[in-house]
């Protein structure tokens, strides 16, 4: 390798590093197989030292990370006061030596400097941690509790001592979990997966990881620090893909990658995955939070999305890189899509080439890929790119562990010229799961929008359900532009698929305006849909993406959605979501006119003016029923289609304040029965399959109803 093309963050000449937690109720290991690939909670090695007969400290957790001539030794507390006073703990002092008598100098972490009792009946964490020698082990290491007392010599009084076996360490195994501490939570934490590959003359190592909390309350981690390590010890500062301080709300989970690039003359066995964090004290000092074990299998992927390349000819120098890679399901087919960065590397403009070529799966497999024409893009100044999307269809039941990227640049109809290769694996074309409040942007020159959630209905008749998600589209442009089509599916936990249908209305967006965008598919009746997510994706038609007049034939650049509960049905006319609008009745006043039961209705129609597109031939029904309370039976007075800023055929709803529609209809029944509670019911109705939207009490008849009052709840 040549020494000057890389610049590695390393320490050198730590022989061994031995990591302990103790999660209380964790894995109840043997101690005496205690191995370097398997956890061992300290609980199963060290009693609690009681400090009374209702309080006591447990050592929940232990550790030996490398510092500049020698290693910081850091133990956490469990200190449970039980009594009904606090717990003064200045009466009490911590002491730390070795087997041969030595003493090292404690210190409190500076999160918990200020910490002096322990409320009654209550829990408390405490990190103290001491400089050791290099070759240090936590056998060769004894913790004293002493208490403060004038009747002993030395005024110090032993309370008890934690002690470790020879062959104690809880090394996290690969594939195991770790318990991390919080005063308010618990993490449990684990690396999912491990890969290392070629990069150019070197390796880099990707290491994908999880935080899960637990507990009920939120923890923020700052200025944690991780690094791989081999097996004689040398270390290699690595990055995580999130950088900034991480905040891990209760039950959630935050998943992240973190790479190194190291030596390709270094073994491809034995190494670590080290985390630490900043003390946050005066001094530089890093305290260690866990060890796990990285595991390489051969069936590992061993290539990463930043393969890249470049290729120079005659107009200048081009950078290709794979920045995704996806396997998204369609129909009774698969589709493999890849995006491609293609940066100008020159100091001059140059074209845009050509691109060509196929997906070669486990270098036996060829497979055509289709390249999307680049729209709004006449070519590449100094500096700039452009990413360019390709796809192939597969089987279904087609696995691959790794595909590679053949890159050719078509010259004519005849002639083509090998770029390059790019290098990916089917653990990275897994689509990314989303949140029902994360953005999905579509990054599309001269077209880029994001998409959000806005709400899940479900329509029903007596065989089948329509389900239905609505999402708004935002134009990011400063330009009016034609929407990006997106295309979608619904897929269940246990792998059923119901195509989708997108719905959205004909026109533009202009700037900073929105969209909206309907997916609906039909289930049947009985049919759980609170399993189901949404698969979203840009759709595209042969070598172009789809538009308002084409039909897509498969989807790239999908994300996988988790989906809201359902719309809740509105106890009141206040508010009602009907984007782009909000309906609310104000007053409402129902009467009988001979055979006839008329309705005038004051209502509030507000409209949001940043929707340009959106359905114009919204179905609504209006009921009036009457329900007989001792048998349950209900009688239909009125039943009124409604269609929204329409045509006037059928009676509308005009945007704008105190607006008034008067519906008048014969009356199915013989006049007005006093006995019978009646309720005011709306209704949509999408493909014949009908959702009840709200529904409220009448108070009166034959005398104006005032609903100002009515909050939406």
């Amino acid at each position: 390798m040549n020494g000057s093309s890389k610049k590695f963050k390393v320490l050198v000449g730590i022989t061994a590093i031995m990591l302990a937690a103790a999660p209380v109720s964790a894995f109840a290991a043997n101690t005496t197989n205690a191995a370097a690939t398997k956890i061992t909670a300290v609980s199963q090695i060290v009693k609690p030292i009681y400090l009374s007969s209702t309080s006591y400290i447990n050592l929940v957790d232990v550790g030996l990370s490398p510092v500049d001539g020698g290693q910081i030794a850091a133990f956490t507390l469990s200190i449970y006061n039980g009594s009904s006073s606090a717990l003064d703990l200045s009466n009490y002092w911590f002491r730390l030596s070795n087997l041969s008598g030595s003493s090292y100098s404690i210190k409190t972490s500076a999160a918990d400097a200020k910490l002096t009792k322990v409320a009654p009946n209550s829990k408390t964490m405490i990190t103290l941690y001491a400089t050791v020698g290099e070759s240090a082990k936590l056998s060769d290491l004894i913790f004293k509790v002493v208490k403060f007392n004038f009747n002993v010599a030395g005024y110090e009084q032993g309370v008890g001592r934690f002690t470790f076996p020879k062959n104690f360490s809880n090394i996290v195994a690969a594939g195991s979990y770790k318990s991390l501490y919080f005063a308010t939570t618990t993490l449990n934490s684990k690396v999912t997966s491990s890969t290392i590959a070629a990069s150019g003359d070197d390796q880099l190592i990707t290491v994908n990881y999880v935080y899960n909390n637990i507990g009920k309350k939120a923890v923020t981690l700052s200025k944690y620090k991780y690094y791989l390590a081999t097996a004689s010890g040398i270390m290699y500062e690595a990055t995580p893909s999130v950088t900034e301080d991480l905040t891990i709300q209760p039950l959630t989970r935050k998943e992240f990658s973190i790479t190194a690039t190291v030596p390709s003359t270094l073994a491809k066995t034995g190494w670590k995955l080290i985390i630490l964090k900043d003390n946050g004290g005066e001094t530089a000092v890093t305290l260690p939070v866990g060890t796990y074990n990285l595991y390489f299998s051969n069936g590992t992927p061993t290539s990463t999305v930043t393969d890249s390349f470049t290729y120079t000819n005659t107009e200048g120098t081009y950078q290709y890189k794979l920045t995704s890679l996806l396997r998204e399901p369609w129909n009774s087919q698969d589709v493999l899509s890849a995006r491609i960065r293609i940066t100008n590397k020159s100091t001059t403009a140059v074209s845009i080439p050509a691109v060509s070529g196929y997906f070669y799966l486990d270098d036996k497999t060829k497979l055509e890929f289709k390249t999307i024409t680049v729209n709004n893009q006449f070519g590449l100044n100094a500096g700039s790119y452009v990413d360019l999307d390709v796809y192939a269809k597969l089987p279904s039941n087609f696995n691959f562990a790794k595909a590679k990227l053949v890159l050719n640049n078509k010259v004519d109809d005849k002639t083509t010229t090998k770029l390059g290769e790019l290098t990916g694996t089917s653990y990275l074309a897994q689509i990314p799961n989303f949140a029902v409040d994360k953005v999905m942007n579509v990054d599309r020159e001269g077209n880029k929008m994001t998409a959000t959630l806005n709400n899940v209905n479900v329509y029903n008749t007596t065989t089948t359900k329509i389900f239905s998600v609505q999402m708004t589209l935002t134009s990011e442009e400063k330009r009016t532009i034609d929407p990006v089509r997106l295309v979608g599916l619904f897929k269940s936990d246990n792998g059923d698929i119901f195509p989708a249908t997108a719905t959205m209305a004909e026109g533009q967006v202009n700037a900073s305006n929105k969209a909206l965008l309907t997916f609906t598919a039909s289930v049947p009746q009985n049919y759980d849909t609170n399993n189901l997510k949404l698969i979203v994706g840009e759709g595209v038609s042969d070598t172009k993406y789809t538009d308002s007049k084409t039909a897509a034939d498969g989807f790239i650049n999908a994300v996988s959605y988790s989906l809201p509960q359902e719309q809740r049905l509105y106890s009141t006319f206040k508010d009602i979501n009907l984007l782009p609008y909000k309906f609310t009745i104000n007053k409402f006043f129902p009467t009988l006119l001979g055979d006839d039961i008329q309705l005038t209705l004051d209502y509030n129609l507000d409209k949001d003016t940043f929707y340009n597109l959106y359905p114009t031939d919204r179905k609504l029904v209006l009921e009036v029923d009457g329900i007989n309370l001792s048998d349950g039976k209900v009688t239909n007075y009125l039943s009124q289609e409604l269609t929204i800023e329409g045509d006037g055929t059928t009676p509308t709803l005009k945007a704008g304040t105190n607006q008034e529609l008067i519906i008048k209809k014969a009356n199915p029944n013989t006049g007005y029965d006093g006995t019978l509670k009646y309720r005011l019911r709306l209704y949509e109705v999408v493909q014949g399959a009908k959702k009840i939207v709200a529904d409220r009490a009448i108070d009166y008849w034959f005398i104006t109803n005032d609903w100002t009052g009515d909050t939406n709840n």
